[in-house]
């Protein structure tokens, strides 16, 4: 049984042994599975024999790889029967290795802080208006308008703001080019802002096939220190012009995007989508709300490591999308002029506050007993099934449990059920008015 010599500071530290007949197997292991690698005279490949190996490399030559065979199963074990919960791969010492004798590992390794929880038996939370407004359901028709509208090629006419234009264009600072400076056939859509200073108003007023220069200075707080408050010249050329006919918004237009014969019916309709979807965001939001507040009330510290784990989670969400877009992180870090460290840097902050309010959830679920059964975890996994969709259930399932534990599905629904506790102690204060300044 292994004994913990210490647990301070969420760093536990214990010893653990391994004999040295278990060892000395290892070793054995290591010799035969990399014997053939050596070659000595007088010996043929593969036949040179244990001790000659040990003595012209020395007799820890298989040493850190038997370790890498013999720590992992007994260090594991360990971490069960001292029920510690370990957030971070442990740093590991040991004495000089003596044949015949035990090998000793002294190990020191940090494990999950548990916060001093606030009092949550009432949070206050400001209230967060649900009503639809006149005005909400206009902005979701204009939406549902722009999505039906006809595009209308402009082969004569000059571009304004609202066309798309699909353009080549170079750039030029300092009269060389620069990186990132040219693309051929890129859409454009004037008035989208999505250009440097007044790209877009230069482009205004040309037709398709008019080749002219474009003039523009970055601005000084520019994310390329490089281009900040210089001048850069585009020449640009106009391949094509296309422009949206929006249709009437009528009783026309109801029967034509939905199962509506009116307008009214289509605005009801609407109205009561947006109601329910403002619903669910506002009690995300004041589930959100609740969290921060009760960590705020709370002692808590987010350790390093979880920080260091939730920025990487970031990052391969980062990747993932995108690859949707079809660009790969490389060519993110080319065009944003930003270095790893940077980007790692930008989600910090999110990582710290996340981190804290994961601590804080579950240290709700230990203080309540939240406990999960079978049946939840099974759903669990059905409803990630239903989000990829896909229709094999039992093969997702298979695929599921060999890349995410238990403990991560439990650890998950542990953390909903401690939300939905703090929600039901939320107490809704009206919004406090903004103090108004004084001149």
């Amino acid at each position: 049984m292994t004994e913990l010599k210490s647990h301070e500071n969420n760093i536990a530290k214990f010893d653990l042994t391994v004999s040295a007949d278990d060892f000395a197997k290892a070793v054995d292991n290591v010799y035969r599975k990399n014997r053939s690698k050596y070659r000595i005279d007088g010996f043929r490949k593969g036949k040179v024999p244990k001790k000659i190996i040990e003595k012209m490399y020395g007799p820890e030559v298989f040493y850190d790889e038997a370790i890498q065979q013999v720590f992992p199963e007994p260090y594991n074990k360990a971490i069960d029967e001292l029920e510690l919960e370990v957030i971070d791969q442990p740093s590991v010492d040991f004495d000089d290795i003596e044949k015949g004798k035990d090998v000793v590992f002294k190990i020191e390794v940090e494990t999950k802080p548990h916060p001093e929880l606030g009092d949550y038996s009432e949070l206050e939370v400001e209230e967060i208006p649900t009503e639809v407004t006149d005005s909400d359901v206009e902005h979701e028709l204009s939406h549902q308008q722009d999505e039906n509208a006809r595009i209308i090629p402009i082969e004569d006419g000059e571009a304004k703001e609202g066309d798309t234009v699909n353009i080549d264009f170079d750039g030029f600072l300092d009269g060389e080019r620069f990186e990132g400076g040219k693309a051929e056939g890129y859409d454009l859509v004037l008035g989208s802002k999505s250009f440097v200073d007044d790209f877009e108003k230069q482009v205004e007023g040309h037709k398709v096939g008019d080749k002219f220069e474009v003039n523009v200075t970055f601005p000084e707080d520019y994310q390329a220190k490089e281009f900040q408050g210089k001048n850069a010249k585009f020449e640009v050329e106009i391949n094509s012009i296309s422009r949206k006919e929006l249709p009437e918004i009528d009783d026309e237009f109801a029967k034509d995007i939905s199962e509506f014969e009116t307008l009214d019916e289509l605005k009801e309709d609407i109205r009561k989508n947006l109601k329910d979807r403002k619903e669910k965001a506002v009690k995300t939001q004041i589930q959100n709300e609740a969290i921060r507040t009760l960590v705020e009330k709370s002692d808590v510290k987010a350790p390093e490591a979880l920080i260091k784990q939730e920025i990487d989670l970031e990052m391969q969400n980062l990747d993932q999308r995108l690859q949707q877009m079809g660009i790969s992180l490389q060519q993110y870090i080319e065009m944003t002029k930003m270095d790893l460290d940077a980007i790692r840097g930008q989600y910090r902050a999110i990582a710290e506050d996340k981190v804290k309010s994961n601590l804080v959830m579950d240290e709700v679920a230990i203080k309540e007993g939240i406990e999960v059964t079978d049946e939840e975890v099974e759903e669990e996994i059905k409803d990630a099934a239903k989000q990829y969709g896909v229709d094999d259930y039992e093969k997702f399932k298979e695929i599921f449990e060999k890349n995410i534990s238990r403990a991560t599905v439990e650890e998950n629904i542990k953390r909903r059920k401690a939300v939905e506790i703090l929600e039901k102690n939320v107490k809704l204060v009206p919004k406090k008015e903004e103090e108004s300044k004084e001149d």
